[in-house]
């Protein structure tokens, strides 16, 4: 037995190390949280609402009062109705000026095709209700939304019109350690979002866009997702497989880029929209060259990395806090 003090006292010594070693990393996560910024959501404002590049969602906000004549008990629901009105109003107002490319919005299309128009038509009259808040002067407030792609969504009415077509895809996911998708980095350039923007190499050929990609994913995903960073974050610490942003645990979907992205640099924007992305002749073979990487594009595993601030988009990480404003209008 002889010794055995000292070496019961050296275990205690080194559980008690342990453990504050745990506690310091434990105390250090919400540091790392707060001195590192994941990337934020590109959100445009625009009227009386806002679209979501990132989420895929054009929100809309009105306010209805009632007509002086209601009855106390007539004069929500007639301010209800009248502020769902004008919400619709105004989220066709702000569906009119969706870039679909590089070249054209939504409005363009309007005028030219029937069939269009009444798409658009019915996914605007589907929009759902988000919340509906009753002011104390007896008003309502009413936010709707309706998607961008997705189930019932606005892109559906223009991926035909931009030959966009089933793709053969891969039976099996890329190969193991192979690109899992691409990233591209666009800050700086003043790019804009759109339902449909081009990748383009140094000569002007298409690398990525609508003729490349299968349709249902693209009905159901977008072409790209849009996300902003500040020009100081370092692109590689925020999307692959070495992350330094320490997030709280929680079910998600896996990010659309996958683990393994090729990251580029955009070096210049095209377009009269400012939509399309030009890109280097050596970045563009390197796609090119890359099977398992083809193979992740023509799923939509692009992603487009823009500022926090780029001609009226702004970057927030939050979803909502949309302070939905509207024109009262009595009930028809």
């Amino acid at each position: 037995m002889k010794g055995g003090p000292v070496h019961t006292r050296a275990r205690a010594d080194w559980i008690i190390a342990g453990m504050i070693g745990a506690l310091c990393l434990v105390g250090a996560a919400p540091r790392a949280v707060a001195q590192t910024a994941g990337p934020g959501e590109v959100i445009e404002a625009v009227g009386s609402g806002e679209i979501n590049w990132t989420t895929g969602w054009i929100k809309a906000g009105g306010l209805g009062v009632p007509p002086p004549q209601a009855t106390p008990s007539q004069a929500k629901e007639m301010a209800e109705r009248a502020a769902y009105i004008v919400a619709l109003r105004n989220l066709a107002e702000i569906v009119n000026g969706v870039r679909v490319d590089a070249e054209t919005v939504v409005e363009n299309y309007l005028v030219t095709s029937d069939t269009i128009k009444t798409q658009v038509s019915g996914f605007i009259r589907g929009a759902q209700k988000v919340k509906s808040d009753l002011e104390p002067d007896g008003s309502v407030r009413m936010l709707v939304r309706m998607p961008l792609w997705g189930s019932d969504a606005l892109i559906t009415a223009f991926t035909h019109e931009r030959s966009v077509r089933s793709q053969k895809l891969p039976a099996e996911p890329p190969t193991q350690g192979g690109s899992t998708g691409l990233v591209i980095d666009a800050r700086g350039l003043g790019a804009k979002p759109a339902f449909f923007p081009l990748l383009l190499d140094e000569q002007g050929t298409v690398v990525y866009g609508p003729e490349t990609v299968d349709q249902s994913i693209t009905e159901k995903e977008g072409l790209v997702e849009y996300h902003t960073l500040p020009k100081d974050a370092n692109l590689s610490s925020l999307f692959g497989e070495h992350l330094s942003v320490i997030r709280p645990v929680r079910i998600t979907a896996p990010p659309r880029q996958g683990p393994r992205p090729l990251k580029i640099k955009g070096f210049k924007r095209a377009g009269s929209l400012k939509t399309n992305i030009l890109i280097s002749s050596e970045d563009a073979k390197k796609i090119r060259e890359n099977p398992s990487l083809m193979a992740a594009l023509r799923n939509s595993k692009v992603v487009v990395v823009t500022d926090p601030l780029v001609g009226g988009i702004q970057g927030r990480s939050q979803e909502d806090g949309l302070l939905a404003a509207g024109l009262a209008a009595p009930v028809p």
